[in-house]
């Protein structure tokens, strides 16, 4: 397909941001302009306040669950700095950490803090800082990891998932690994934390958990920490190579080839700056090409990201809507299916995913503007529709089901 220019800083602005972006869309000149705008980080997100609970039943109380899907989601639909939502996104993803299994929204909420404060900054700080998260110490079983009794589940995932790829690694490097990452310990509120002079809800180390002896991690001896393995990672070549790769592939939506791989890998390498990397990738040829435009199958919260920021929906039934159609194709922020993340491409595009995504028409107004085709695509970001697709829409005498159409079509299903 011929794209047109504004069907390309469309898609800048998809990739570099969360949702349809109407402002970058609409106030881009180009392409370059809207790369500019959507790395813009110059005017500050409202921090997260996730706020400790007191013991387990208001741990588990309608507003710890709620505050963390109120915050994301608004920053997710207006936050000011677009590649902060973007990067937030796809760390939560890529360390991919569930509810379901923590069961304290507030180990959650903080753990979103902290992807969110260093998500634009040093890999290597959001490395070491996730090995010792207490959501992911309890998710990966780090609470049981200790001397004598050696959990392997974060010391495989971390090299396996986050960081080397499978196949770079052996079985005794997974041991060695977990050896170094025990003696981290999650307490709970009450009076054992209590007797214990214990911070609630904080991960600690405990020396006597710990297995201080000789370990050898990739090719490195030592009597290595959790940061010691956390530098010996890092140390190794294909760290960066795999990490850059999954990020390329995140924001142009094609695999690089190895040339390419192995340039990004290298500034990525240099000081492990998250926006350096950004930026490289932003700048290569393909990030704007043929090839790269819609070269993604949209997510579902993308889809409804965008609906709420083109549509105008009303807030409390946007809220609501938002969540049970993501609830229903299991797609819901902190409730990843498994560590390895979000389904993604063509399995998001099941039947069953495809007569849910009409669930999104819950979180439209009640009164809708008597709009052509064109005119509720553009809103949502999308300038080249196909005729059929057109014509289709268009032959609705309805608002409401020509809306529910262009947020159905094909061209809003990829990215």
């Amino acid at each position: 397909m011929d794209y047109s220019e504004r069907e390309r800083i469309s898609h800048v602005a998809r990739r570099l941001g969360f949702g349809v972006e109407p402002e970058i869309v609409e106030g881009a000149a180009d392409v370059d302009e809207a790369i500019s705008m959507a790395l813009d980080l110059s005017t500050p997100t409202p921090p997260p306040e996730p706020v400790a609970p007191s013991d387990m039943g208001e741990a588990r109380s309608p507003e710890q669950r709620e505050a963390p899907y109120r915050y994301w989601f608004t920053q997710l639909v207006g936050g000011p700095r677009r590649i902060e939502e973007r990067l937030t996104w796809f760390w939560h993803d890529h360390f991919a950490t569930g509810i379901q299994k923590v069961k304290v929204p507030y180990l959650m909420f903080v753990q979103h803090a902290t992807i969110r404060k260093l998500a634009t900054g040093s890999f290597a700080d959001l490395l070491g800082a996730i090995a010792i998260d207490p959501a992911m110490l309890i998710y990966l079983d780090g609470v049981q990891n200790a001397v004598d009794r050696i959990n392997e589940n974060f010391g495989r995932e971390v090299m396996e998932l986050f960081t080397l790829g499978r196949g770079n690694y052996t079985e005794a490097d997974v041991v060695a690994a977990s050896r170094a990452f025990s003696g981290w310990v999650v307490p709970r509120a009450g009076p054992r934390a209590q007797r214990r002079g214990l911070t609630p809800w904080e991960a600690t180390f405990v020396p006597t958990r710990h297995d201080g002896g000789t370990k050898t991690l990739l090719g490195v001896t030592g009597d290595l920490d959790a940061q010691g393995a956390i530098d010996v990672i890092l140390d190794q070549p294909q760290t960066a190579v795999f990490v850059s790769a999954k990020l390329y592939r995140e924001l142009v939506g094609t695999y690089p080839d190895l040339d390419t791989n192995e340039r990004i890998a290298a500034t990525f390498r240099r000081d492990w700056s998250i926006m350096a990397l950004v930026e490289e990738i932003a700048a290569h040829p393909a990030f704007v090409s043929d090839e790269a435009i819609r070269a993604k199958v949209r997510t579902p919260l993308e889809r409804a990201v965008g609906v709420a920021q083109s549509l105008e929906a009303d807030a409390p039934a946007l809220g609501r809507g938002i969540f049970q159609a993501l609830r229903a194709v299991q797609f819901v922020p902190f409730a990843p299916p498994n560590v390895a993340g979000f389904p993604k491409g063509s399995r998001l595009l099941g039947p069953y995913q495809l007569v849910h995504g009409f669930d999104l028409t819950m979180a439209l107004p009640e009164r809708l503007p008597d709009l052509a085709a064109a005119e509720i695509a553009a809103r949502l970001g999308i300038f080249d529709l196909t005729d059929r697709t057109r014509s289709v829409i268009d032959a609705a005498t309805d608002p409401f089901v020509r809306t529910a159409l262009t947020i159905n079509a094909p061209e809003y299903f990829v990215t």
